[in-house]
């Protein structure tokens, strides 16, 4: 993925982004399926991103050659769209179920981690601990994907 992604951090940024927009979506509105809401999330901030960096790239043309940036996204931004999603997916569904519980209750539904404690019946301490290593877990899995040709 690191090849797709000028920056190696774009792929967690989009991924960050996405679990923040459903954070706050779903304190307005009741999600139903929070998975498809972070993947379409997902694709469109990475449209979203080509086409700013199309924007740049026509304000900032290249003198020597001339050409323009074309402004859609590429098939291949959103293959990598949707291969982030699918990556923090799957990572989530290898945690165990109080670690997955955490962290989608923390960072998808909003919820404190006093309420997560009460909801799964453990110590606020162990709630911090699932979250970081939910999210440690997700990141790796975002690293690995990175370093695949």
């Amino acid at each position: 993925m690191r090849a797709r992604f000028r920056r190696t951090d774009e792929a967690q940024d989009v991924v960050q982004d996405a679990f923040l927009r459903l954070t706050i979506a779903s304190r307005r509105d009741d999600i139903r399926d929070p998975v498809a809401f972070l993947r379409t999330t997902a694709a469109n901030l990475i449209r979203d991103r080509v086409r700013a960096d199309g924007v740049r790239a026509i304000i900032t043309e290249d003198d020597q050659t001339g050409h323009i940036a074309c402004p859609n996204p590429s098939a291949e931004r959103h293959i990598i769209g949707h291969q982030a999603v699918a990556i923090v997916e799957a990572a989530l569904a290898e945690l165990p179920m109080k670690r997955r519980a955490a962290v989608v209750l923390s960072r998808i539904d909003g919820v404190d981690h006093r309420t997560i404690a009460a909801q799964l019946g453990i110590s606020m301490s162990m709630v911090e601990k699932h979250v970081r290593l939910g999210l440690d877990h997700i990141r790796r899995h975002l690293a690995e994907a990175e370093e695949r040709p």
